[in-house]
């Protein structure tokens, strides 16, 4: 009897020191900052139309929310920089299929491919403008010409979406612009600006049926 006692408190005393271990594991991974990239429309304070960042995801809290350059933002992204957004660093441009890099470039070998990648997420962010406005709002010689792909009903309203353009921005999980876009609603919208079609339906949504076609081809290194 004295036997089976000792085995029996044994296995109370494993089985309580298993639990207590593993509910310990919970509360670090519960208690573990996650961060995604993030995109706004809005513009930012070194004077880009839009911000980048990586943050906690759902958080209001600024500490949460870590503004990047967008070289830095771009290099993370692609795994080129280390990032609590992605700690695997993986080319989540090639992951989530957003652009591939052409063979003039991959041929010339990794430092090539890396150039050519990192300005290529970036010529794509400069080109989201397009979406929040119908004209360049900055005085710059080189793009005040250029139409960007809003349009808002009052046409002295050049710096805001129409209705039905917001409704196609919400699908990727933002109610207003002052909204983040997070986490692989980034990839998708990186991904679907650069398809005609999607541009078409964008646009024509607000009742407008020419545009200027997104150039974010990339200059020779």
């Amino acid at each position: 009897m004295k036997k089976i006692t000792v085995i029996i408190i044994l296995i109370f005393a494993y089985t309580t020191t298993f639990s207590q271990e593993n509910t310990f594991g919970d509360e670090i991974e519960l208690d573990e900052k996650e961060y995604y990239f993030a995109i706004r429309l809005l513009p930012s304070l070194n004077g880009n139309l839009i911000q980048v960042a990586v943050k906690k995801k759902n958080s209001v809290n600024k500490d949460d929310i870590k503004f990047l350059t967008l070289n830095s933002w771009a290099r993370q992204l692609a795994g080129y920089e280390t990032s609590d957004a992605n700690p695997d660093r993986e080319n989540l441009t090639e992951k989530y299929k957003i652009f591939e890099v052409p063979s003039e470039a991959s041929n010339k070998g990794n430092e090539e491919i890396e150039f050519y990648t990192v300005k290529k997420i970036e010529a794509i962010l400069n080109n989201l403008w397009r979406l929040k406005y119908s004209e360049y709002p900055y005085f710059n010689s080189e793009k005040n010409e250029d139409k960007g792909w809003a349009k808002h009903p009052d046409e002295k309203i050049t710096w805001l979406p129409s209705e039905s353009q917001m409704n196609i921005l919400r699908t990727y999980g933002i109610n207003e612009l002052s909204d983040f876009i997070e986490d692989k609603q980034v990839m998708r919208l990186l991904k679907d600006v650069r398809n005609r079609n999607w541009q078409n339906r964008y646009i024509q949504s607000a009742g407008v049926y020419q545009y200027e076609e997104l150039n974010d081809t990339i200059p020779n290194n």
